[in-house]
């Protein structure tokens, strides 16, 4: 062969690993585009949590795959349900992100006998190689994403890492909107001055409990609870202090439900609560353990103590039962003037009669 064949054939082969290299890329490209316009299209962070941890690991045709997310104030937290599809590591602080990165803010590549493996994953998914990519926003690291391979060559240290730093900052730009976008949904149903549900969500939310309640045939109890004399408090202490219970009051509510427990303030210094699967005896006790921190707690922040009671109406959808809501929520709301007539500072318990059960001919 001469040496101009050679040449020429020397040549065919690089211009074919070229094109072999060009198209292995625009397959990758392909692939991360999918990726990043479905994390840009998701409309809550249940889902973009959903597509970084599931939708990453099937279209990279991954092992694993890990979500580090920083939420010292359970803020992020709140936004995901318990029985979402997919759950990210939450951080409380950031050490365990400082462990991965340290000062840095690169993507890294992970051999297989780097040690940052071990941390990284869980020990029985079997990574061998692995990509951490930085989560940034406003040059403040809030997370990692971590896709790892039981091939310890999938990562090799020498690969370039362009495509893996564009995923991070997609990743971390739809974290950042899809949280503000989960703030205006969570300001329009919260209520301002105590931080549980206002009365827009309650009116929506029980509608759906009380469908959960009658296809299981499963209790729903309906809590309604007042302050006592709260005008007295105001007129002695000041609204500011008035606030100041309200916003305690709430807080110990919260405290002593279960997850899926809703507690809303209905209004003034009223609040309601549904309690799914929750029958009588649960019920009041519930009731009790609220009505007692309450009238054990001093809500006052200067010397001069400031006392408060309340007053709770309960009323329980028993199981199998047939009702309509207003009448569980009229039954408590009665049960709680009754509270009011008995003295205040007592919980009543309603029956609530079933509604006649209506079948089609």
């Amino acid at each position: 062969m001469t040496d101009d064949r050679a040449q020429l054939l020397a040549l065919r082969q690089r211009l074919q690993t070229l094109l072999e290299a060009a198209q292995d890329n625009e397959r990758k490209l392909d692939r991360f585009d999918a990726v990043e316009r479905k994390l840009i299209a998701a409309v809550s962070m249940a889902e973009l949590i959903e597509r970084l941890l599931m939708g990453c690991r099937d279209e990279f045709q991954l092992d694993a795959v890990e979500l580090w997310l920083l939420d010292p104030e359970c803020e992020l937290r709140r936004t995901v349900p318990p029985d979402a599809l997919a759950q990210p590591r939450w951080l409380d602080g950031y050490a365990p992100l400082a462990g991965l990165y340290g000062n840095g803010r690169t993507s890294q590549l992970l051999g297989e006998q780097h040690p940052a493996l071990a941390s990284a994953f869980a020990a029985q998914a079997g990574i061998r190689s692995a990509a951490l990519l930085p989560l940034i926003r406003e040059n403040v690291l809030i997370g990692s994403l971590h896709l790892g391979s039981t091939d310890p060559t999938r990562y090799d240290s020498s690969s370039g890492t362009k495509f893996l730093d564009r995923l991070g900052a997609i990743a971390a730009i739809s974290i950042e909107s899809t949280l503000n976008r989960e703030r205006l949904r969570i300001a329009g149903m919260t209520d301002a001055l105590t931080g549980l549900h206002n009365r827009r969500y309650f009116d929506h939310r029980s509608q759906i409990e009380l469908s959960q309640a009658l296809r299981h045939r499963a209790p729903l109890a309906c809590l309604f609870i007042a302050m006592d004399h709260f005008k007295q408090i105001n007129d002695t202490h000041g609204h500011s202090a008035g606030d100041q219970v309200l916003r305690q009051v709430g807080r110990l509510i919260q405290q002593m439900l279960r997850s899926g427990d809703l507690a809303a303030r209905y209004g003034g210094e009223e609040f309601v609560l549904l309690l799914p699967r929750t029958a009588e005896e649960g019920a009041l006790e519930v009731a009790e353990r609220i009505r007692l921190a309450v009238a054990g707690r001093d809500f006052s922040d200067s010397p001069t103590p400031l006392r408060a009671s309340v007053s709770i109406g309960l009323a329980v959808l028993p199981a199998g039962g047939a009702s309509d809501l207003a009448s569980l929520i009229n039954a408590a709301d009665a049960a709680l003037y009754e509270a009011k007539r008995q003295g205040r500072n007592c919980s009543v318990m309603a029956a609530v009669k079933s509604a006649p059960v209506v079948t089609s001919p």
